[in-house]
């Protein structure tokens, strides 16, 4: 950068029309004062390279047309909404919902290798239905509370801050935790409604077309048993053909632009839903997207590019363990909205 570095034992020194002189604290105001043309040039290679590094452009060269579309949305004000998984709790101190499936099954004395390859293979239904089995559903529901509600969980870590200024209207989540409605009660922010999504009405397509401040908790709250989605049962259950979850889930699809965050995009039921969408109306399909955990493969990345495609999902990639990336992401698209 322009300032890197130390001038060691020399000074920057401004001097003025009427002879006194002042300290000048960096190169860059140097130059601001001495040349500014080239400070203008400067300063926009700087910001040039300092976007590539946020849109990780040198790893990810797609990355770039993919932000320029949803900046333009952005910039436009359309209706954009954000789609919340679980990834976007583990910088409040949450457990990865993988990790923490693992967890649990470990203790309901299942083999740890064996779970974390089904889960990679998409099995997660059968996994937890085989996890609350070993274990009872009391029993699950007392430990997920001990690991997501406790008072060590941050919620203003969580890059959920970020979407504050930048999406003022409803929000839909998977989560069962509150890390992101706490995110915003903390912030003065408050969400005016919360509805679950086994709910029976319109309520909150009306609000989020009307610009309302909505959380749509579609799979409800793990001690919420008549709304909760957790089991294969009740999965099976809510997602039924006609029913609130999927009807709704049709309804936001084929009417707003998602951005997908903290998502892991593989074998989630509402991809059944959002795939049937896009088969039926690809050509006015609302673009969305999703700030994603790359493969590390290329043919894997190929590949799981393809899914993404089948179902209308535009992704902007980053690195495994690049956690920072999708927060500087989202501060970047405030930045240039």
């Amino acid at each position: 950068m322009l300032d890197d570095g130390d001038l060691g034992e020399y000074e920057l020194i401004l001097k003025k029309p009427d002879g006194t002189e002042s300290p000048i604290p960096s190169i860059s105001r140097a130059l601001f004062y001495a040349d500014r043309p080239t400070y203008a040039a400067l300063m926009n290679e700087q910001g040039i390279l300092e976007r590539n590094r946020t849109l990780r452009l040198d790893s990810f060269p797609s990355n770039e047309a993919v932000f320029d579309r949803l900046q333009t949305l952005v910039r436009r004000r359309a209706m954009v909404l954000p789609f919340v998984g679980a990834g976007f709790s583990v910088d409040a101190g949450c457990p990865s919902w993988t990790k923490y499936i693992v967890q649990q099954a470990i203790k309901g004395g299942m083999d740890e290798a064996d779970t974390q390859r089904r889960l990679q293979a998409g099995e997660h239904e059968l996994v937890m239905d085989e996890v609350i089995a070993a274990q009872t559903l009391d029993v699950f529901t007392r430990e997920f509370r001990s690991a997501f509600e406790n008072q060590k969980i941050d919620s203003s870590k969580s890059p959920s801050v970020e979407l504050f200024d930048l999406f003022r209207g409803s929000v839909i989540t998977t989560n069962f935790d509150r890390v992101l409605e706490n995110c915003h009660q903390e912030a003065g922010a408050p969400f005016a409604e919360k509805v679950v999504g086994n709910e029976d009405s319109y309520r909150f397509i009306k609000a989020a077309f009307q610009g309302e401040k909505y959380l749509l908790k579609l799979h409800g709250n793990i001690d919420g048993q008549r709304d909760r989605v957790l089991t294969r049962q009740e999965y099976d259950q809510s997602y039924a053909d006609g029913l609130p979850v999927p009807r709704t889930l049709a309804r936001v699809f084929a009417s707003f632009s998602i951005l997908f965050l903290g998502c892991s995009l593989i074998a989630d039921r509402y991809l059944t839903c959002l795939k049937e969408v896009f088969g039926q109306n690809k050509d006015s399909l609302p673009d969305h997207f999703a700030i994603l955990t790359a493969p590390d493969d290329a043919q894997e990345l190929r590949e799981r590019d393809k899914f993404l495609a089948s179902h209308g999902i535009s992704p902007i990639w980053y690195s495994e363990g690049d956690w920072a990336a999708p927060a500087e992401i989202l501060q970047r698209l405030k930045l240039e909205r």
